[in-house]
C-alpha cells in the first residue's frame, strides 16, 4: 500500500508569526463560545508544542473545515495572515452608519431592517443591533415621559422631554459617525440600561 501523500510544506518548521496567529484564532474561538475552557487549554498546548505545520494543523482537527485548495497547499486557515478589524469593517461602514442615521426618521424600524438584511457577524449587522437597542430604550423613555406629562401638571417633564430629545439626536448622530469610521463604539446609555433585544455580536 502506498503512503498517503503529504504536501512538503507540512514538514516546514512553525514560525513565530504562525504560532501567534493560531493562538489568536483559538482565543477568539474560546471568547465566542465555540470551544470550552478544557478544549482551549488542550488545543493551545498543541499550538505551543508544535514544531511543524502538520503538528500545528493538528491543534485545529475537528474544529475548522479546511477547504480542498488549502489542503492541497498544506495550508491552514486558522493561521493565515490576520485581517485587521478596520479592514474587515471597511466595506460595511456606510451601511453601518446608515443603520444609525436612519433612526432619526424611522426610529427602531430602519436599524431593524438593516439588521435583518445584513449577514450574520458582519459589521453592519452588529451596528444595526446597537442602533436598534438604543432606539428601543429611547422610544420606551419617550413613552414614559409623555405618559407622566399627560397625567401630571409638573412642568419638569417638559424640560426632561427637551433634554431627552437633544440627547437622543446627539447619541444617534455620534453612533452613526463612529460606525462610518469603523469604530467599535459603545453608547453610554448601554452602560446604564443593559438591554440587548438584538445581539450585538
Amino acid at each position: 500500500m502506498s503512503a498517503i501523500y503529504e504536501h512538503p510544506s507540512l514538514s516546514l518548521p512553525v514560525t513565530d508569526e504562525q504560532r501567534d496567529r493560531a493562538e489568536h484564532w483559538l482565543q477568539e474561538a474560546y471568547a465566542d463560545g465555540r470551544i470550552t475552557s478544557e478544549e482551549f487549554d488542550h488545543r493551545i498546548g498543541q499550538v505551543l508544542g508544535a514544531s511543524t505545520r502538520k503538528e500545528l494543523n493538528g491543534a485545529f482537527y475537528g474544529l475548522v473545515q479546511v477547504p480542498a485548495s488549502s489542503q492541497a497547499l498544506g495550508m491552514h486557515p486558522a493561521y493565515r495572515p490576520l485581517v485587521p478589524p478596520q479592514a474587515k469593517q471597511q466595506a460595511g461602514r456606510g451601511i453601518a452608519g446608515f443603520a444609525h442615521f436612519s433612526a432619526l426618521l424611522t426610529s427602531i424600524f430602519g436599524p431593524l431592517l438593516i439588521f435583518a438584511l445584513s449577514p450574520q457577524e458582519s459589521y453592519p449587522r452588529k451596528e444595526a443591533a446597537k442602533a436598534f437597542n438604543f432606539q428601543l430604550v429611547a422610544l420606551a423613555s419617550w413613552i414614559v415621559l409623555l405618559i407622566l406629562q399627560g397625567v401630571t401638571d409638573f412642568g419638569i417633564f417638559n424640560f426632561l422631554i427637551g433634554i431627552a430629545f437633544i440627547g437622543w439626536v446627539v447619541l444617534t448622530v455620534v453612533g452613526g459617525a463612529k460606525a462610518l469610521q469603523g469604530d467599535d463604539w459603545t453608547n453610554p446609555v448601554k452602560k446604564v440600561v443593559k438591554i440587548e433585544a438584538l445581539s450585538e455580536r
